[in-house]
């Protein structure tokens, strides 16, 4: 069966409102299934980890990718702690732990995060019992 056309679709980042999980960490939804109207598209977050803050980490039932767009710190992977920076890209596979570790640096550490589809991420789902909806901009209530 052939995919309906869609319209291609720019997204700025700065526009769009963050979930905001303590002073640690916030969270910008930038393409899901609802922003461009395909079920099966691959949906990305915007995440920042705050300077000084570290997040406790989780292991999911399907695969994650981080692209680190700014700043360094770790990663604890299962059992193993790896120096993460700028430009990397780390394939976490299904079942891993991880949890990112910004305590060291000045700086926010942003990533993007990749899942196959919406239905995999925890923070989707908090937006939907928070907001009522996956996406919104800065300039909604």
């Amino acid at each position: 069966m052939e995919k309906k056309k869609l319209p291609p679709l720019q997204v700025d980042v700065k526009n769009v409102k963050p979930l905001v999980f303590g002073q640690e960490y916030e969270s910008r939804m930038i393409l899901d299934h609802v922003i461009t109207g395909r079920d099966d598209v691959i949906q990305i977050n915007h995440g920042t980890v705050k300077a000084g803050y570290a997040l406790g980490g989780a292991a999911h039932e399907e695969d994650e990718i981080y692209y680190i767009l700014s700043g360094k710190g770790k990663l604890k992977l299962d059992d193993e702690i790896v120096e993460i920076a700028e430009g990397q890209v780390i394939f976490i596979p299904a079942g891993c732990f991880h949890a990112l570790d910004n305590r060291d640096s000045d700086d926010d550490m942003c990533i993007l995060t990749f899942w196959r589809d919406w239905r995999f991420n925890d923070a989707y789902e908090t937006r939907l019992k928070l907001w009522g909806k996956s996406f919104k901009t800065v300039d909604e209530d």
